[in-house]
């Protein structure tokens, strides 16, 4: 399943999940697991460099091994944040139920897939990703698998074991959703200093809030905070990064605007 979002008038982001079977971990034969990769690439601005997507896999990279990993800073800083927050929100937030992606415990689980890639940077590029792959994982549809038969051959040939499963194709029967338990939605804000930063000598001094900064907004930034809540008002994330000061008092208005915002 492939979801490309429009995020305002200079925003593009496309999201791919993918599923296959695979054994599952030892230590947890009765889960599914997924991989997020986030690729940032030089068609979606000037500054990205070309280089190997950032994901989740221990270890692992989404692209060649030709492919030189990221050297700029500030483009590594952005795809750790937007893989860090799409994997907090759609796992740790609780959106995804890896135990409902076993197929068969011990033996075959799905393992899901979800690529994004930024096409274009206009800016708030960590709400288009998330808004992207939690509507690629809706619309992403799992076939059914057939045990059966591959525990008929086998006892036919008189092996043992349960053998590789059979995918169904959709038309013999139809295939299932994810099993999603909400759907969590993310909005971020710029911080900036409300008085000239320059002339300013107080380390708390008084910060302005910007909502769905562009990426002009992003250069003069001193600070960002992202949150992510779904439709009981239940927060899945709460992303700072630093950078500057944020009162409770103030973190409080974002959060009730972030709640006005996205239910």
């Amino acid at each position: 399943a492939e979801c490309t979002v429009q995020w305002g008038t200079g925003t593009r982001v496309t999201a791919l999940v993918t599923a296959n079977l695979m054994p599952p971990v030892p230590d947890r034969p009765s889960e599914g697991s997924v991989s997020v990769s986030v690729d940032l690439s030089p068609m979606a601005s000037t500054s990205f460099g070309h280089a190997q997507p950032l994901t989740t896999i221990p270890g692992g990279a989404a692209g060649g091994g030709a492919i030189p990993a990221i050297s700029d800073e500030s483009q590594k800083l952005l795809s750790n944040r937007i893989l860090r927050c799409l994997e907090r929100t759609l796992l740790v937030g609780g959106a995804l139920d890896t135990e409902a992606l076993c197929v068969q415990s011990g033996s075959w689980v799905w393992k899901l897939n979800v690529h994004v890639t930024a096409l274009d940077n206009g800016g708030n590029l960590v709400d288009a990703t998330v808004l992207a792959a939690v509507a690629a994982l809706r619309h992403y549809r799992k076939p059914q698998v057939d045990l059966a038969a591959q525990r008929d051959d086998n006892a036919e040939e008189g092996r043992d074991g349960a053998g590789s499963p059979t995918l169904l194709h959709s038309d013999a029967r139809e295939p299932t959703p994810l099993p999603l338990h909400h759907t969590p939605l993310s909005i971020s804000f710029a911080l900036i200093h409300s008085d000239d930063a320059a002339l300013s000598t107080s380390s708390t001094s008084t910060v302005a809030a910007i909502v769905d900064p562009t990426d002009r907004e992003e250069l003069v930034q001193t600070g960002s905070i992202t949150l992510a809540m779904n439709i009981h008002s239940e927060v899945c994330l709460l992303d700072f990064g630093g950078g500057c000061e944020l009162r409770p008092t103030q973190l409080k208005q974002c959060w009730k605007l972030g709640q006005d915002s996205i239910l």
